[in-house]
């Protein structure tokens, strides 16, 4: 362990010697319970239109993910980068922006998300503006969403530029419109309005994208590329992923690490499909704590109000989700409660052909063990 830790200490010191070396690099901190990894492909997207961009990749949002990706990956022509944070304890944000030194930082949400180590929903707040603390006061700017309450209500003494759906936003989607094709919607900022289309679906992705606009809009980004950048920008796999299988069926494929704020978003908007029969598929969620049981509930609430029919995978972890359903009175023989997923799936198969229009969602993808 000894030995271990000393390797470790010296490729640190190694990484935080190239971003020292490299005086003209612009490092952007992005971190948040939900909604990182999607804001930092989109920030590669748009500021790729004017700048040399490297972004962490995958999901390196460790301290060694990070440097890793600063040894084998940094170049001199890197204009831009794009450090995707991530942590599971206090301290860890910090850690990072320690070697990388962000000029700049967004937050993009905080909620209930590993609860098991943060213990608290403070202790959750606390980390994630730990990237803010790190800022330079005299020129870092911190980007954070309007539309979470744990956000807004924090108080900063750096400059901050707000952005969401929600009004008061510095960056504002007004005017979201879906379809089974994706989603158009106006930005509105400074007194000017400004016309996106995209192939994402969901309020959070629009919360995203916002986000991503304001970053790039601040950085110089002309008007003209980030209308075009934003419509060429592809769901990242399993998060809101649109599948055509063709016979009027379409598959969103929101597999990855399902949370409470991006599975009330899915169901909101499958509900928005109201010309299709609409179907979710869930194990519900995990990695919430105490919370757990209430957020599945809840979340089951979400599903009644939009969806025909509700697939839950594995009866004894999804019986919270079952009761919220129940609580709002939906229908016995509208739900089914699916011992694995390939049943899950039979079942959805077996009515989608009942219907000329369907949309089959897939909220979280765990493996067989949490299902029993």
């Amino acid at each position: 362990r000894p030995i271990e830790l000393f390797a470790a200490q010296m490729y640190i010191n190694d990484a935080k010697k190239i971003i020292r070396s490299m005086k003209d690099l612009t490092v952007i901190g992005v971190t948040g319970s939900y909604g990182k990894t999607s804001v930092k492909f989109m920030l590669e997207k748009l500021l790729s239109a004017k700048y040399n961009v490297l972004v962490t990749p995958e999901s390196f949002n460790t301290t060694m993910g990070v440097v890793k990706t600063v040894r084998n990956m940094l170049k001199p022509y890197h204009e831009i980068f794009v450090c995707e944070m991530g942590a599971k304890n206090v301290g860890e944000i910090k850690e990072i922006c320690d070697i990388v030194k962000p000029l700049h930082g967004v937050i993009t949400s905080i909620g209930p998300q590993h609860l098991e180590s943060f213990k608290s929903i403070d202790n959750i707040i606390k980390t994630k503006f730990e990237l803010c603390d790190s800022l330079p006061k005299e020129n870092g700017v911190i980007f954070v969403n309007h539309d979470n309450e744990y956000c807004r209500n924090k108080k900063v003494d750096k400059i901050a530029v707000s952005f969401g759906v929600s009004d008061g936003s510095t960056y504002q989607a007004t005017n979201v419109r879906y379809s089974s094709k994706g989603t158009s919607f106006t930005v509105l900022h400074d007194g000017k309005a400004v016309d996106f289309t995209t192939r994402l679906l969901g309020e959070h992705n629009i919360s995203d994208l916002v986000c991503a606009i304001a970053v790039a809009d601040f950085l110089g980004v002309p008007e003209e590329a980030m209308v075009s950048a934003v419509a060429e920008i592809r769901p990242v796999k399993h998060r809101m992923e649109i599948i055509n299988k063709g016979n009027g069926v379409t598959v969103i494929d929101d597999a990855f690490n399902s949370n409470p704020v991006g599975s009330r978003c899915a169901v909101e908007t499958l509900g928005m499909m109201q010309d299709s029969l609409r179907i979710v598929i869930t194990p519900g969620m995990i990695e919430l704590g105490e919370m757990e049981s209430e957020l599945n509930r809840k979340f089951g609430h979400y599903i009644a109000e939009n969806c025909d029919y509700a697939v839950l995978v594995g009866p004894a972890r999804t019986r919270p989700i079952f009761d919220g359903l129940k609580d709002k009175g939906f229908p016995d023989e509208k739900i089914f409660v699916a011992k694995n997923l390939s049943e899950a799936v039979a079942f959805a198969d077996s009515k989608t052909v009942e219907s000329a229009r369907s949309v089959v969602l897939f909220e979280n993808d765990l493996p067989d063990l949490y299902n029993e």
